[in-house]
């Protein structure tokens, strides 16, 4: 969202709990920014499936039941059967088919993106199974199914928890590490090359979800009495300082394949299959502190959502620490990626009306 885009919201902007479609009352479960002075939404209701749609300054838009003019794909898959997992209007949408495998569908011509974020993800295979690609074209992809829970789960994971979890960090300690000027085998047979998300990009997806939140955060307040804002461009500074290459580069030990957004609704277990590895069209090389750092914060996050217990995410944060260790990765680095992930994801929730009013504890973390 632009600043003047921001500036005409100013303190109206308001994402609401829930819109009323059909004289029922559908739950807002996540929100997005989609340009100047509009915000997607994605709401659901029990029975009845996902509905999406726009805020605007003059209203509520609700596009019509299972269409997405800007996903070309969408419509005739879900004609043939396929069930609606998820839905970003005019990005992205999830459709679950038939035959149990897994349709990404995306705008035209932007499905060789995530054909060629899954080759890139080659290098993860030692450890994790990874979904194939079963077929495509110019806005979707058909994926296979992973098997397994995925490790957002601890009830139906039960006293194999600490298993799936060690396990999956195994699995991820697998992947190549390899020299800050070199690229993988894996790579080379790529169209493209594999991207280096450098502490500079990182910064940058900083910035970009400032930006985005910028509006809401402008007239949320801390204990102290300063806008969350204030308190977001202070951190981002604390953190630019902390993963400053100059100051503090990483030792080529530590770059490696990174998945780049994972987190334990990435990552799949089963007891005979073992883990798998979900959404990897970010995956590309970068400090190994990144992933570590983010599935950190993560897990820090689940205890104040209270989906998870202390002890369970003691769990996750033992493994992590333990096989930083085990790599030689600087906890330093971990810490600072943490940090990064948690201002992040306070301006990602601040869209979310279920946590929005939750975001100042996020950014209490990241202190």
């Amino acid at each position: 969202m632009t600043e003047q885009a921001a500036t005409k919201w100013g303190a109206t902007l308001h994402i609401p709990d829930a819109v009323t479609i059909d004289g029922q009352d559908w739950t807002v479960r996540r929100a997005w920014p989609a340009g100047d002075g509009r915000i997607a939404w994605e709401a659901s209701l029990p029975g009845q499936g996902i509905r999406v749609g726009y805020l605007e300054q003059h209203g509520v838009t609700v596009l019509d039941a299972d269409r997405d003019p800007k996903l070309p794909g969408l419509s005739r898959l879900l004609a043939d059967g396929g069930r609606l997992v998820s839905h970003r209007p005019g990005k992205r949408a999830v459709v679950c088919l038939p035959d149990g495998s897994f349709a990404k569908c995306v705008r035209e011509g932007k499905a060789s993106g995530v054909i060629a974020g899954q080759r890139r993800a080659v290098g993860f295979l030692p450890g994790f199974t990874l979904p194939q690609v079963l077929s495509s074209d110019s806005s979707t992809v058909v994926l296979s199914v992973v098997p397994g829970v995925e490790l957002h789960d601890p009830a139906r994971l039960g006293a194999d928890w600490s298993r799936a979890w060690a396990e999956s960090l195994d699995a991820w300690a697998q992947a190549e590490s390899y020299p800050t000027n070199t690229v993988t085998a894996a790579a080379t047979d790529l169209a493209t090359p594999m991207p280096f998300h450098r502490a500079a990009e990182e910064f940058e997806v900083l910035r970009t979800w400032r930006e985005r939140a910028r509006p809401l955060l402008e007239t949320a307040r801390n204990g102290r009495g300063e806008t969350l804002l204030a308190e977001v461009d202070e951190l981002i500074a604390e953190v630019t300082v902390a993963l400053d290459d100059g100051a503090a580069s990483p030792r080529d030990g530590m770059i490696g394949l990174i998945h780049r957004d994972l987190h334990d609704k990435q990552i799949m277990w089963d007891p005979v299959s073992g883990p798998g590895l979900l959404d990897v069209d970010t995956a590309c090389r970068g400090e190994r502190a990144l992933d570590l750092g983010n599935l950190r914060a993560h897990a820090r996050w689940r205890i104040e959502q209270g989906l998870w217990t202390s002890a369970e995410a003691a769990v996750v944060i033992d493994e992590i620490a333990r096989v930083a260790s085990a790599v030689g990765i600087d906890p330093a680095r971990v810490s600072a990626y943490e940090q990064a992930t948690l201002i992040r994801l306070a301006c990602v929730y601040a869209f979310r009306p279920a946590w929005s009013n939750r975001i100042g504890w996020l950014l209490a973390a990241a202190r």
